[in-house]
């Protein structure tokens, strides 16, 4: 499948055209994962934006250097990555390949170059990363609110 194609049926490319899907085709790289092969790791910079287009990824917190406490399963057409990518945070989970997977990399220095060239896909990427970390923010917590109403009545049931 053509690139543009993979980029278009990913959450990054929900509000773009497919010219603007061609555009980034052309500055993206792939990456193939075996099962198990870290894709990045807790507390690394790299500048760039996963979009995983087969497979899927386990977002890990490490808890020590041989545990780890399995946060979510990513599915295609999931990003991750973002706030490196954005603003050079470092990664604060491991990401993991689960299966065999192949992602899309968005490498920030590539991506900062068509900012003057092509402002309205730039604005169209920006726009689809804030609303999927919003979507991850209200996932995290509605997962909260559950874990807290599970605490709140274990403790009444106790007492």
């Amino acid at each position: 499948m053509p690139i543009a194609q993979l980029i278009a049926n990913t959450v990054l490319g929900q509000d773009l055209t497919s010219t603007d899907c061609e555009l980034l085709a052309k500055i993206v790289t792939q990456k193939n994962l075996v099962k198990g092969e870290i894709l990045f790791d807790e507390g690394t910079t790299d500048e760039t934006l996963y979009i995983l287009v087969s497979g899927k990824l386990e977002v890990l917190k490490m808890a020590g250097s041989e545990n780890s406490i399995s946060i979510d399963t990513l599915k295609q057409g999931a990003m991750t990555g973002e706030l490196s990518f954005v603003d050079n945070v470092a990664h604060t989970m491991r990401v993991v390949s689960k299966t065999e997977s192949h992602v899309l990399m968005l490498k920030k220095s590539a991506f900062e170059e068509l900012v003057e060239q092509q402002p309205i896909l730039t604005y169209h990427v920006m726009r689809a990363i804030l609303r999927y970390s919003h979507q991850i923010q209200r996932k995290i917590n509605n997962k909260y609110l559950e874990m807290h109403r599970l605490v709140q009545n274990q403790y009444t049931a106790t007492y």
